[in-house]
C-alpha cells in the first residue's frame, strides 16, 4: 500500500487543533471562510479579519438591552482602529477589550451611556472560541496564510504558526520568524492580536507582537491536565509509519506543544492572561508589549487564592533574580484590583528596603500605566501621609520604603484586614524596628514576601513572618528553572584554593606578643573587631597570589577563546587592591575598576576611578571589541 504524502508542518498543526477541540473550541477549516473558494461565506474578502456576524451575535448575547445602532458602533470600534502604527492600535484595542467601551445610546427618546463588553471574562463559557486553520489574509502587497488563528467572539486574538517536528529547534525558530514577517505583510490581522505562538510538536514558544525571537518563552506548567501516551496519538502513529520518529524514542511525557496549549490556551487561562497579565511599557519613547511568563502567572494566582479563600494570608514568592519580580508584583496588583466582590476595593502596599528599588518598582508601575499608583518618598513627616492614606480605606495602591514606618502608630489601622502588603527582598529588612512598626500598624493585613536570594536556616524569621506553619514557599522559581528556560546562562563553578600560611609563629602567638598588656576581655574585643573574614580576605599576600592565579588562568583558558573576565571584590578597597596587583602582572591598560566614587573619597580615587560618561563608553567599547 502506498504511504500517504504529508505536509510535515501539518504533523504539528493537526494535534494542536485536536487538542483545542478537546478544550471546547469549535473548529472550521479555513477554506470555509475563504470568499475566493466559497460562494456563500462569512467574509466578503480576504482583507476582512474580523468575523463580523459572530461578533454581532455575541455582542447581543453579552450586553443586554443594546440597540442595533450601538452594536454597529461597537463593531466599527474593532474593525476600524484609529492609530499611527500596529503597536499603538494593539494597545488601544487591548484597553477596549479589557475595560469595555462607553457608547451613547438612544432609547425611547433618551440618550444614555452604555458600557459595551466584547468578552465575558467572568464566565468563559459565555464566549465563542473558534479555531481556524489555513486562514487566508490579504495585506497591502502580500497575501499570507497563517496556520491557525483563534477567534473569540469573532475577533482574532491568537495566531499560531506550526512547523515540522522533524526540524526540531530550527523549525521552531522558523515559526517565530514567520510570525514576525506576517506583522509586516498583513498587519491588520494583528491589530487585535493578544498572543503569538510557534509550535513544532516537541517545541513551543509564545510571545507578543513586536517581540524578537529571543523574547518568546516556553510554558512549563501542565495546568493539572493529564496527557495520553504520545506513542498512541494518531498523528504520532502516522509519523512512526513514515519513519520520521522512532517509537522507542517516545515516552509517556507530554510534548512542549501540548503543555503550552493546555496551560495558555484553555479558555479560562487565555482570558485570565488577556485581562490581567498583559501590559504595555513605555521605554525611551517606544511602547513594549509584555506578557507574563508561567512562573509569574502561577505565583499571582496563588496569591489571589490565598487572599480570597484561605485563612492564613501570607506567603513567600521565591523567584530567581532576573525572573521579573517587579512585573509579578504589578500583575498581582492588577488582578487584586479586579477582585472587588471578594476584597471590597483593597489597599495594596508595595514595600522595599532601598530607595533605588522603590524607584525601580514605581517606574515599572508608572510605565505600564497602572492606574494612580501613589509613590511616597522618604521626606520629613511623610510617615504621617502614609498612615493617613492607610486609614482612609479607599483602595489605593501605595509604593514606599520600610523606613517610613520609623514612627510607631498609637492605634492600629482599623481596616487593615483589607490591606495587602507585598515586600521586595523581604529577607533583608523585615525583622527590625521599622518592620515591627509596620506589622503593629497593620495587624490583620495580608503579607507576601518576594525574594530572589536563597533563604537558609539563618532566615528562619522570613518563614515565621511570611509563611503559614510548615510551608516553605508559596511559589518557587529556582536558578535551575531559569537555566532550563534559557533565561540565564548556566553558571559553572571551579573551586580554587590559595595556599597561605604564617611563617614561624601562629597568629595566636603573634597576637599575644603584640597585645600582652591587654586583658582577656580587651583581647576578645580586638579579635572580634579585626580578625574578620573581610580583613583576612584583603591580606596583601592573599590578594597578590589570587591575582597571579587569575591572570594565569585567564591568559591560558579564557582570553585565547575571545572572552573577557570580571572580578568581584569584597568592597571598593579590595577592588583597588586587586587592580594594583593585576597591573603589576599585565599592565594598567588591560583592566579597569568599575565602582562608585563619593565626595568623601581621596583625590587619587576621584581622579582614577570616578566613572565619567567618557570612561563608561570606553569600558563598553572594550568589552565589545574582541581585540581588548
Amino acid at each position: 500500500m502506498q504511504k500517504p504524502i504529508f505536509n510535515e508542518d501539518y504533523l504539528s498543526e493537526k494535534p494542536a487543533i485536536e487538542q483545542l477541540v478537546k478544550l471546547g473550541y469549535a473548529y472550521i477549516n479555513g477554506d470555509e471562510l475563504d470568499p475566493e473558494l466559497k460562494e456563500k461565506c462569512e467574509r466578503t474578502s480576504r482583507r476582512e479579519v474580523v468575523l463580523v456576524s459572530r461578533l454581532r451575535k455575541k455582542l447581543k448575547d453579552i450586553n443586554k438591552d443594546v440597540t442595533e445602532q450601538t452594536i454597529q458602533k461597537a463593531v466599527r470600534r474593532v474593525t476600524h482602529i484609529q492609530a499611527e502604527g500596529l503597536i499603538e492600535a494593539n494597545q488601544k484595542f487591548h484597553k477596549d477589550l479589557v475595560a469595555g467601551i462607553s457608547i451613547d445610546q438612544d432609547t425611547g427618546g433618551k440618550r444614555q451611556k452604555k458600557t459595551i463588553r466584547f468578552i465575558d471574562f467572568e464566565t468563559p463559557e459565555n464566549n465563542e472560541f473558534l479555531v481556524v486553520n489555513q486562514f487566508w489574509v490579504k495585506g497591502p502587497s502580500e497575501t499570507d496564510r497563517p496556520d491557525i488563528v483563534i477567534f473569540v467572539n469573532g475577533i482574532p486574538l491568537v495566531v499560531i504558526e506550526c512547523k515540522s517536528p522533524v526540524a526540531k529547534q530550527t523549525g521552531l525558530s522558523k515559526a517565530l520568524t514567520q510570525l514576525i514577517r506576517y506583522q509586516n505583510e498583513i498587519p491588520h490581522l494583528f491589530n487585535t492580536n493578544q498572543l503569538l505562538v510557534g509550535l513544532n510538536l516537541f517545541g513551543s514558544k509564545y510571545g507578543s507582537i513586536s517581540a524578537e525571537p529571543e523574547q518568546f518563552h516556553e510554558w512549563k506548567d501542565k495546568n493539572g491536565e493529564k496527557f495520553p501516551n504520545m506513542a498512541e496519538h494518531p498523528s504520532i502513529k502516522e509519523m512512526i509509519e513514515l519513519g520520521m520518529i522512532k517509537k522507542e524514542d517516545l515516552s509517556d511525557k507530554p510534548t512542549a506543544q501540548e503543555i503550552l496549549i493546555a496551560g495558555v490556551l484553555n479558555k479560562k487561562n487565555l482570558l485570565d492572561i488577556i485581562q490581567n497579565f498583559i501590559v504595555y511599557e513605555y521605554d525611551r519613547g517606544k511602547i513594549i508589549k509584555k506578557i507574563c511568563r508561567y512562573q509569574q502567572f502561577r505565583a499571582v494566582n496563588k496569591i489571589i487564592k490565598r487572599v480570597t479563600e484561605e485563612d492564613d494570608k501570607r506567603g513567600i514568592v521565591w523567584h530567581w533574580q532576573g525572573s521579573g519580580k517587579s512585573l509579578t508584583m504589578l500583575f498581582a496588583a492588577v488582578k487584586l484590583r479586579r477582585e472587588e466582590k471578594k476584597l471590597k476595593n483593597p489597599t495594596i502596599i508595595v514595600v522595599t528596603d532601598r530607595i533605588d528599588l522603590d524607584e525601580q518598582i514605581s517606574k515599572t508601575f508608572r510605565n505600564c500605566n497602572f492606574p494612580n499608583p501613589i509613590q511616597i518618598k522618604e521626606k520629613g513627616g511623610t510617615h504621617k501621609k502614609l498612615y493617613e492614606l492607610l486609614s482612609h480605606n479607599v483602595g489605593q495602591t501605595i509604593l514606599t520604603t520600610v523606613f517610613l514606618f520609623r514612627k510607631e502608630l498609637k492605634e492600629p489601622v482599623p481596616s487593615s484586614e483589607n490591606i495587602i502588603v507585598m515586600t521586595d527582598e523581604a529577607h533583608r529588612s523585615q525583622y527590625g524596628f521599622y518592620a515591627l512598626n509596620m506589622r503593629n500598624a497593620l495587624p490583620n493585613a495580608s503579607f507576601f514576601a518576594f525574594t530572589g536570594t536563597p533563604l537558609d536556616k539563618r532566615d528562619r524569621n522570613t518563614y515565621r513572618h511570611f509563611s503559614p506553619t510548615g510551608e516553605k514557599y508559596l511559589d518557587a522559581y529556582t536558578i535551575k528553572n531559569a537555566e532550563e528556560d534559557e533565561e540565564i546562562v548556566p553558571v559553572k563553578y571551579a573551586s580554587r584554593m590559595v595556599q597561605l600560611q604564617v611563617v614561624g609563629k601562629t597568629l595566636d602567638q603573634l597576637f599575644d606578643e603584640l597585645f600582652h598588656d591587654k586583658t582577656s576581655e580587651e583581647k576578645a574585643r580586638l579579635k572580634k573587631k579585626y580578625a574578620t573574614l573581610e580583613t583576612l580576605a584583603k591580606a596583601d599576600r592573599r590578594i597578590a597570589r589570587i591575582a597571579k592565579d587569575i591572570v594565569e588562568h585567564y591568559t591560558e583558558h579564557i582570553r585565547s577563546n575571545g572572552f573577557k573576565a570580571q572580578i568581584v571584590a569584597p568592597d571598593r578597597e579590595g577592588a583597588v587592591m586587586y587592580k594594583n596587583e593585576i597591573d603589576k602582572l599585565i599592565g594598567s591598560e588591560r583592566s579597569v575598576v568599575v565602582m562608585t566614587v563619593n565626595n568623601d573619597d581621596s583625590k587619587e580615587w576621584k581622579e582614577k576611578y570616578k566613572l565619567t560618561p567618557a570612561k563608561e563608553k570606553s569600558i563598553k567599547e572594550a568589552f565589545i571589541d574582541p581585540k581588548n
